[in-house]
Parts: C-alpha cells; sequence; structure tokens
C-alpha cells in the first residue's frame, strides 16, 4: 500500500477548511481588550472643499476615537476663512464640539471673543456658551454670560452684559 501526497494534501485543506470555517468571528479576543480606544490620529486635518475652495478646516495636534466620540487637543476650526475657533480641548459627539480650557473664536475683521467653553453645532453653525465670556470689537468691549453666536448671520446674543462701546 502507497501513500499519495495528492490525498495527504487534500486530507490536510480540508482540515485546515474545516478550522477556518468552524472558528466563530466574536472569539477574537482584541475586543475584549482593556483598552477603550479605537483610533488614535496624530496631527490630523481635515478639510472640507467646495467649488468656491476651502470651505471648512479641522486641525488638531492628537485625536482619540473613544466608543461614540471623538477627543481632540489643541484644536483649530476653520469656517469659510473668516472664522477661526481655537481651543486646548475638545469632544466631538452627535454633530458637536464641545470645547474647553483657552477658548476663542475669532474673525478676519477683528470681531473676537474668549470664554471657558463653548458649545460648537457642526451642522447649524452656531457656537454658545453659559459661562462667562469676553468679547471684544473695535476697540469696544463687551463681557457677559449665555452667549449665542451665529457664524452664518454673525448674528451675537448674550445675558448680563457689562459693555464699554467705542463709536
Amino acid at each position: 500500500m502507497v501513500l499519495r501526497v495528492e490525498y495527504i494534501l487534500v486530507v490536510s485543506l480540508v482540515i485546515l477548511f474545516g478550522f477556518i470555517f468552524m472558528e466563530q468571528p466574536n472569539d477574537v479576543k482584541a475586543i475584549e481588550s482593556n483598552s477603550s480606544k479605537e483610533l488614535y490620529f496624530k496631527n490630523l486635518s481635515l478639510i472640507d472643499l467646495s467649488e468656491k475652495g476651502i470651505e471648512n478646516r479641522l486641525v488638531s495636534s492628537s485625536v482619540i476615537k473613544d466608543g461614540d466620540s471623538f477627543e481632540f487637543e489643541d484644536i483649530d476650526i476653520t469656517y469659510k476663512q473668516t472664522h477661526r475657533i481655537l481651543a486646548k480641548k475638545a469632544i466631538y459627539r452627535d454633530d458637536f464640539v464641545y470645547l474647553e480650557d483657552n477658548i476663542s473664536l475669532r474673525r478676519d475683521d477683528g470681531f473676537s471673543f474668549v470664554t471657558d467653553d463653548l458649545k460648537y453645532s457642526m451642522e447649524e453653525k452656531i457656537a454658545s456658551t453659559d459661562s462667562h465670556f469676553r468679547l471684544d470689537m473695535n476697540g469696544s468691549r463687551v463681557s457677559g454670560e449665555k452667549l449665542y453666536y451665529n457664524l452664518d448671520r454673525e448674528e451675537v446674543s448674550a445675558d448680563r452684559i457689562d459693555a464699554s462701546i467705542i463709536f
């Protein structure tokens, strides 16, 4: 009786395919790891282009995807080349960016404000804060609470303001 090499190879392939098709994909050990981080990016740039050129730009020194949110460090959001939002930390979740730590919003015409925390709607282009803010424009200074700013219409509203307006 002679063993043929072809039979040994066929039996080996059948056993190999058996192991491959019997393995369940949900048995992967990486899913049960101790780390909740899913992705990590360093020096990330996202650019939104249109026929007119660059519409929006987001730049961050590091980004971590954790579950359903993204955590940014040193974030710089530019909207239509006229508005620029800067912050040390931010979290993106459900089409909102929650910014904190050294936040400033600047327009190219000299309008700017600083605050401690800011909620920015990516879809509606609305920035709002319930905390204290300071707004500067052409030498005038306004401080107050609960700022609401529509970037498209360039409308601002606030509560409890203290203003020093220069005409």
